[in-house]
């Protein structure tokens, strides 16, 4: 979030900066075709006295004497004039009478530029602007401070006409501007933190609360609440994703319960018929050794014998065993009975045998 918002703060600084000089350029601009308009306006001047020359009203002597006269009493606030010079950069008028007729060739400004020849080739040129240092009136002598000049040849007269201002006026308002645009973009800049430094805040709690509610997901926890599913956000998606994922591993917790609940129960279900198994198994070979036994004696002829108790399941058997034993038991005891009747008949016929021999 701070990677983009210095980001966009290095672009809004680069169109600022873009906008500044755009308006630097338009000031200038304004003011340099200030420049060239007044100059234009001293041509017309001179111009309307070459036309009456033409037209053989006036001398050319007298024609540019009070073209110059008038052009020189042209002044432009604070401190504008017109003024010429010839193609040797001697004066042809000036608002300064003294100056009139001085030659400035050759002499430069504190910087060492030859202003006055740089105008003469701009002129020539069809007009342009010349910036050089000079001294301003009222200000302390020895201080020197930059001036635009616009300098565009007549050509009927063959002279450069001229007028210049100060810059410096230009200077502090540009500087102040750079410092007022300085200023918003600091501004703007402090706010820009302060709205990404709540939107982080808005941002990064919720999100590191989803993510703590995410990590306890990933350790099976299906207890812990899942924070912001109400958000309509990218936050809020991450959520309600938890909450859903939270949701499968509680059904996947569940089914596993459920299998290990019917585990449980058909563990005790093996258990318990093992269990009856084992028990049948033992009640089985119990009534098989009590059955055996019985069978033993009853090889030996006892017929007294009889199954004891073998349990409820194998009641009807241990009845009708006994039953047959009873059966048995009478049947040997009605045959031994008439085995002593065979033998008393027999005895008595053995007598009567005797007897009668």
């Amino acid at each position: 979030m701070l990677c983009l918002v210095a980001v966009l703060m290095v672009a809004f600084a680069a169109v600022t900066y873009y906008q500044v000089r755009t308006s630097i350029g338009a000031i200038y601009k304004e003011r340099y075709d200030m420049l060239r308009t007044q100059v234009e306006s001293g041509l017309s001047i001179l111009q309307l006295y070459y036309d009456r020359e033409k037209a053989g009203e006036l001398s050319r002597e007298d024609a540019q004497r009070q073209a110059y006269a008038t052009a020189a009493a042209v002044k432009f606030e604070p401190s504008g004039y017109l003024w010429a010079f010839d193609s040797d950069i001697t004066v042809r008028f000036h608002y300064n009478s003294k100056l009139v007729g001085t030659n400035f060739k050759g002499q430069p400004d504190r910087q060492g530029n030859l202003f006055r020849e740089d105008m003469l080739a701009k002129a020539r040129a069809g007009g342009g602007i010349t910036l050089y240092y000079w001294e301003k009136p009222g200000e302390p002598s020895g201080q020197f401070f930059e001036k635009a000049t616009y300098s565009r040849v007549f050509e009927p007269w063959k002279i450069v006409v001229a007028t210049g201002v100060y810059t410096d006026d230009l200077e502090a308002e540009i500087s102040k501007t750079i410092f007022e645009v300085a200023a918003a973009w600091f501004t703007a800049f402090l706010l820009a933190l302060v709205a990404a430094f709540v939107v982080m805040r808005n941002i990064t709690k919720p999100l590191a609360a989803v993510h703590v509610a995410l990590q306890a997901v990933a350790d099976e926890d299906v207890l812990t609440t899942i924070p912001h599913t109400g958000m309509s956000n990218e936050i809020g998606t991450m959520a309600k994703a938890t909450h859903a994922l939270q949701e499968k591993i509680r059904e996947r917790h569940a089914i596993a319960e459920r299998e290990e609940q019917q585990r449980r129960e058909l563990d005790r279900e093996r258990q318990q018929n093992y269990a009856l198994q084992e028990r049948d198994a033992a009640s089985q070979a119990r009534v098989v050794s009590t059955i055996s036994e019985a069978l033993e004696k009853l090889a030996t002829s006892d017929l007294t014998v009889r199954c004891s108790d073998i349990g409820p399941a194998y009641e009807s058997l241990r009845t009708n065993f006994n039953q047959a034993l009873d059966h048995l038991e009478t049947a040997m005891a009605e045959v031994n009975a008439k085995g002593l009747d065979i033998a008393g008949a027999k005895d008595e016929i053995r007598r009567a045998s005797n007897e009668l021999s």
